[in-house]
């Protein structure tokens, strides 16, 4: 048990450190522990709690972004696109609104027409991953390890992620004795 407390915390401290300070980093191959905690995504309206760790045995991207974020509004366009073309192959996309309410977020969406799967997190979670620059992304990977942590938008972020999301679902196909 203390054990398990304990890892709980430390991979906590990882997260929030990697959140507060990080723009792009690769995980730490030689040490693939620790996962990412599993945490609670709800739905809008309320009506749906969802799990990250329901979403495991695939590469996850979670985005937090506000209707209020200018680079916001360049990164979910390209998002969309990539969730679009690898979603079928079994890509994750995971959009978490930080605005005041959701209706906020959705009237973005539906103005720059953007259709991505949109959650929202509790304020607790919110404070405990750290989360202080809009947007943020975080990549799981298939065991729902961080394989890379971004904040803020750059050009060249939508490749960077679709290389390593294209890297990630190879490996889970080749772990799972498919051919590519």
């Amino acid at each position: 048990l203390y054990d398990g407390c304990m890892r709980r915390i430390l991979v906590a401290f990882a997260v929030i450190s990697a959140l507060a300070g990080a723009t792009a980093f690769p995980a730490d191959e030689s040490n693939l522990d620790p996962l990412f905690p599993n945490l609670p995504l709800y739905a809008p309206d309320g009506s749906e709690q969802i799990d990250l760790e329901s979403f495991k045995g695939h590469p996850i991207l979670l985005t937090f972004w506000a209707s209020y974020c200018g680079p916001c509004r360049e990164e979910l366009p390209a998002l969309e696109k990539i969730y679009a073309e690898l979603g079928d192959d079994g890509f994750v996309l995971l959009t978490v609104n930080m605005d005041r309410t959701p209706a906020q977020g959705f009237k973005f969406l539906e103005r720059y027409n953007i259709d991505v799967p949109v959650y929202l997190m509790d304020g607790q979670t919110l404070s405990r991953l750290g989360v202080k620059a809009l947007p943020t992304s975080i990549l799981l990977d298939a065991d729902m390890r961080p394989a890379r942590i971004y904040q803020g938008y750059h050009p060249t972020l939508p490749d960077e992620i679709r290389s390593l999301v294209l890297k990630i679902l190879d490996g889970a196909s080749m772990a799972n004795g498919e051919l590519s």
